[in-house]
């Protein structure tokens, strides 16, 4: 990241900075497709079961009202037994 500081006469100093494209984050990985979805569940379960929480389940399945119109393509979610935000089994238990 390249900044430079500006001086101005009675304000105070402004920094004005620019991200190279090298610098830039990658792009996300496409998560709407069948595939994408279940790396993103993949990812999602391992983070829940590193916190302590082996019942903690996600699944990528089809978004059915996309099948319904012709000519579409498909659409998928990530699913999960999550209930108010925990695992059904907590950690205290």
């Amino acid at each position: 990241m390249k900044c430079i500081a500006e001086q101005g006469g009675s304000s105070p100093a402004m920094v004005l900075c620019s991200i190279t494209q090298r610098e830039m984050p990658p792009p996300a990985p496409e998560s709407l497709d069948q595939k994408g979805a279940m790396e993103l569940a993949k990812r999602l379960e391992a983070y829940w079961h590193r916190e302590g929480y082996p019942a903690a389940r996600f699944w990528a399945e089809p978004i059915v009202e996309r099948f319904e119109k012709v000519g579409t393509y498909e659409l998928y979610r990530v699913v999960c037994n999550l209930k108010n935000g925990l695992p059904p089994r907590y950690r205290d238990e």
